[in-house]
């Protein structure tokens, strides 16, 4: 439905805007936000074709921008077997029973979540567990970190892991116990297991994507960047398509990995065919894109234009990354503006490099969420805990500072990353480093106006001319206690002035066909 010349497509109205005490209402036309102001001023942009929305005292705010997520995986746990809950070896094997019992006997099950530093029991699940457990089916059991996975025998046969001719792929690591025989977990091999695993077909693929991304539009999610290193032309073509159909409603850019440099054109045109925008290449220190190291191929990457982005969670991953930046700037010759440099999640950074990551402009996307999901892990090291995650030494430095969830590693939920930033509590209630503690406007920002600067988005705020992505909320965020943040529900989504998600109603309520009614 398109509004009357010079009317608005969409007014929410006679609520809270936040950020702006002296407006209740919001409209909204072409995509982007005309205005905002009490509702008796916008009545003049009402047509007969105006969508009105009465918030009723309720909240709008700019809708979460997640930079950094891994969409397909986090797709594959929303559908399939997550046992990010269990906290025992028992416990998961229970589960994976259970799911077996609904299994037919030879399919492959895929489960997801395991992670022995949070498992009570201090390990994972041996390879005798899972065969006792699951004789009937071959197995993989993705490692929360999703840089591992346990495989039981079946799974082991049907890869021919023990075949005499068998080569791992490089930089693989398959436990082995004292005896020599494989333990049935493996490292490194994350990529390599996806393409030799039976295909997830296209409708099963756009029915995951469909569910995942509506969930994310229950916690506000109107855009994020998927980082999976495995990205090449494959992937990028992929999610362009399942964007386009719109199974996917939020704002999609994509990273690459650093192998697929020279196809970086070609996953320009094929994200843009698809609407989605490219933004950046992903690196993984240690990995060998280049004999000479990190260096050469940020170059390359930096003379097609392209953000570089570096996982980094230990501290020789943030030395390389920090020195190939620091030599890649030195060596920058481009005609074009400098790319930006973005370190992903940080979970280690020691005084030390503070300043150089001021000097080098780098951008730090962290992970608050790890500290409240992740917490119980990082407790039993003391003597990392200060440098962990870092948010107040990094803003008091002037280093640019976004959030993400890393999802699925932690669920999708940037109101619990936002509580997590300002509070600095582990989900057992144990305090780390709560000097590195923000304030809720700061903890707000790295999913909204910090996260919109990185993205090149025009929003993550409430002004005219800003993408309309909003959320309404049922109380005022910046009222709440930290607690009942964590638990605030989203009523509404919007994404370019379009409802995608509202509370209560079914998914059709958020399709182009659906009838909205004026309330």
């Amino acid at each position: 439905m398109v509004a009357a010349p010079g009317k608005a497509d969409l007014v929410l109205h006679q609520g809270l805007v936040l950020g702006h005490p002296g407006s209740d209402s919001v409209a909204i036309s072409g995509g982007v936000i005309v205005a905002h102001a009490p509702f008796a001023e916008l009545k003049p942009l009402v047509g007969p074709r105006t969508h009105l929305i009465k918030l009723a005292g309720r909240t709008v705010a700019p809708g979460f921008i997640d930079s950094h997520i891994h969409f397909r995986e986090a797709a594959a746990a929303a559908t399939g077997i997550s046992l990010q809950r269990c906290r025992t070896v028992g416990d998961l094997l229970a589960d994976l029973r259970l799911a077996a019992g609904k299994t037919p006997p030879g399919n492959w099950m895929r489960a997801f979540g395991c992670d022995e530093a949070m498992m009570l029991d201090n390990r994972g699940p041996t390879r005798a567990e899972l065969d006792e457990s699951l004789p009937k089916n071959p197995l993989r059991l993705r490692h929360q970190t999703l840089h591992a996975t346990w495989l039981n025998s079946r799974a082991i046969a049907l890869l021919g892991f023990e075949a005499p001719d068998f080569t791992p792929p490089y930089g693989a690591n398959m436990i082995r116990d004292a005896a020599g025989k494989l333990t049935g977990l493996v490292v490194g091999m994350e990529t390599w297991l996806s393409d030799h695993l039976p295909p997830v077909t296209a409708a099963e693929s756009e029915s995951r994507a469909r569910i995942i991304s509506r969930e994310m539009a229950a916690a506000g999610v109107t855009a994020f960047t998927d980082a999976t290193t495995r990205n090449g032309p494959v992937e990028v073509e992929q999610l362009a398509k399942l964007a386009q159909s719109n199974a996917i409603c939020q704002r999609v850019s994509v990273m690459i990995g650093g192998q697929y440099l020279e196809a970086a054109d070609q996953c320009e045109k094929l994200a843009h065919a698809g609407g989605i925008s490219l933004a950046g290449a992903k690196f993984m220190p240690g990995f060998q894109y280049d004999t000479a190291g990190l260096s050469r191929p940020v170059r390359r990457a930096l003379e097609r234009g392209l953000d570089c982005a570096f996982h980094v969670t230990e501290i020789e991953e943030l030395e390389e990354a920090v020195a190939a930046i620091e030599s890649a700037k030195a060596q920058f010759s481009g005609r074009r503006e400098m790319p930006r440099f973005r370190i992903e999640h940080g979970g280690i950074i020691t005084p030390d490099y503070i300043d150089r990551l001021m000097a080098a402009n780098v951008w730090v996307v962290t992970n608050p969420g790890f500290i409240y999901f992740r917490g119980p892990k990082y407790a039993t090291e003391p003597g990392l805990v200060a440098h962990l995650y870092r948010a107040r030494s990094l803003k008091d430095r002037n280093v640019h500072l976004v959030g993400a969830t890393d999802a699925p590693v932690t669920p999708a939920k940037p109101f619990a990353a936002i509580v997590a930033a300002v509070s600095r509590t582990t989900i057992d209630g144990v305090a780390l480093a709560p000097a590195e503690a923000l304030s809720m406007p700061e903890a707000f920002a790295l999913f909204t106006t910090e996260a919109a600067l990185l993205a090149r988005l025009d929003g993550g705020v409430i002004e005219p001319e800003s993408i309309a992505d909003l959320i309404v909320l049922p109380r005022d965020p910046s009222t709440l206690t930290p607690a009942d943040l964590m638990n605030l529900t989203v009523d509404i989504t919007i994404v370019g002035g379009r409802v995608v998600y509202e509370r209560g109603r079914p998914a059709i309520a958020s399709s182009d066909s659906a009838d909205l009614r004026s309330s």
